[in-house]
């Protein structure tokens, strides 16, 4: 069973079973196994685990806590191993098979071991507060970079994003998967003859979005294993073109990104509105990096995601190489259904901006009127402006509402403190009763006022966004 395994791997296997004779255990089992691991001074997982703030340690004896108690205080004669055990042993085969290693190495037995889903091993990582959603993939990462240690991107690093970092560590907010389609565009990047995707889609409907789902993927590891150690990197073309004063300059920096993009084999890059390089004149600076862009796509490691907007298509695809180059990757604008979903996932933060209450039934019906509100904006981007904006009127309103009740409130004051003032000297002259009869309907009057305010405020300070709110946005002057 252990015919492929490495070295290093066989010494793992050699904790395992020094842990379980340790327990007077005649059987490893997959908590064996993990304790083994954690053993492994030198081994990946432990470094992963040391970058995390974990000591392994300490996970060791956390994990010893789940071991059953003996029956016997006798080390056994012979040690087996457990179904779940060599199941692990199997997983762990099949993940070096996966990814063509000739070898088996400890991580592909952690691999093995998170897949299983046996033991206390999620238990105990999750109480130390390591983030098992991103663990596969952040072991991954980890051994492509020890692997290719020679490599370096800090041209590419220095003009883009690196979408896949923010997001796993949280400068990124999640979203909300528009599940069919993010599948289909990770079956489009699957693909072995062309897959490089265009997704064309009218502004607003979600383009970036699928970017970022396709990241959360990524992350949690439901992608093909040709890419699960990637990251998404988006290209920056306005920093390059900024810091580029000529031609020469922008040919050698372009010449460099692209050289770092062949050589790192890790990188899905994303190319924002692709039109702008491809239809651009030769006489731009643009064209310059669109030569090396064309050049680069022909090759068959190369994975790109770009986007562009249908009024586009019809010259890129008579005038550029794109129907060769990209799977054209058609994004509809999505479901009424989706969108509300989008709009529940995203109003916990306008809540928290605009300290604005915003019910389900309003974010349904704003997701009904975007589309005649938001001219050239499309579903679910229309729906999120309409809600913000109707939100910021809101509590400008509101804002507004609370100054009228303090100045009234101070008014009343004033008048109060006249009319008692006055009351001495009521009697004296009929000019000062005049004046003292004019406070009097004056108090009456803000009073009247300041009662229809006071009605119109909520207790807890926080308005609520109403169907009838969102219907005034649409009606108020621009």
């Amino acid at each position: 069973m252990f015919e492929t395994f490495s070295q290093q791997a066989l010494k793992v296997v050699m904790y395992c079973q020094e842990e379980a004779r340790k327990a007077y255990s005649d059987m490893v089992t997959t908590d064996h196994i993990l304790l083994g691991i954690l053993r492994d001074e030198a081994g990946l997982v432990n470094e992963f685990l040391n970058r995390q703030g974990a000591n392994p340690e300490q996970l060791r004896m956390q994990l010893q806590q789940f071991l059953p108690t003996p029956t016997s205080r006798r080390p056994p004669v012979e040690i087996h191993f457990s179904d779940e055990a060599r199941i692990v042993f199997q997983l762990a085969e099949q993940e070096a098979r996966l990814f063509k290693h000739t070898q088996v190495e400890s991580d592909h037995i952690f691999l093995g071991l998170l897949q299983s889903g046996e033991g206390h091993c999620s238990a105990v990582l999750e109480k130390a507060g390591i983030p098992m959603g991103h663990l596969r993939w952040n072991i991954l990462r980890l051994r492509h970079q020890k692997l290719n240690a020679h490599l370096r991107t800090a041209t590419l690093d220095r003009y883009s994003h690196d979408l896949t970092h923010k997001l796993e560590t949280g400068a990124q907010a999640p979203i909300v998967e528009w599940q069919p389609m993010i599948e289909r565009l990770i079956q489009y990047l699957g693909m072995q003859r062309k897959h490089s995707v265009l997704l064309v889609g009218e502004p607003g409907v979600g383009k970036t979005a699928l970017i970022q789902g396709l990241n959360q993927y990524i992350l949690a590891s439901q992608v093909f294993h040709l890419f699960a150690h990637c990251r998404v990197v988006a290209l920056s073309l306005d920093k390059m073109l900024a810091e580029s004063e000529t031609d020469e300059n922008l040919y050698a920096m372009t010449q460099t990104i692209m050289g770092e993009l062949r050589q790192s084999n890790d990188v899905i890059l994303v190319i924002e509105d692709v039109h702008k390089l491809l239809l651009a004149n030769k006489k731009e600076m643009e064209f310059v990096i669109t030569q090396h862009l064309l050049t680069l796509l022909e090759e068959p490691n190369i994975y790109c995601l770009a986007t562009t907007t249908p009024n586009h298509m019809p010259r890129l695809m008579n005038d550029t190489p794109v129907r060769h180059l990209f799977q054209i990757f058609e994004v509809p604008s999505p479901p009424e259904a989706f969108c509300e979903s989008v709009l529940s996932h995203w109003a916990p933060t306008l809540e928290t901006h605009h300290q604005v209450k915003l019910p389900s039934e309003t974010l349904r019906y704003a997701v009904k009127r975007a589309p005649e509100a938001n001219a050239g904006q499309f579903l679910p981007e229309s729906a999120m402006t309409l809600l913000d904006l109707s939100a910021a009127r809101k509590r400008w309103q509101y804002t507004e509402l609370q100054r009228d009740v303090r100045r009234q409130e101070r008014r009343l004051r004033q008048l109060i403190e006249q009319r008692a003032l006055m009351a001495t000297e009521v009697e004296q002259s009929p000019a000062i009763r005049q004046a003292f009869e004019q406070i009097k309907a004056d108090i009456l009057t803000v009073e009247t006022e300041l009662q229809h305010l006071q009605v119109r405020l909520v207790p807890e300070g926080e308005p609520v966004l109403s169907p009838e709110d969102i219907l005034k946005s649409l009606d108020a002057p621009v």
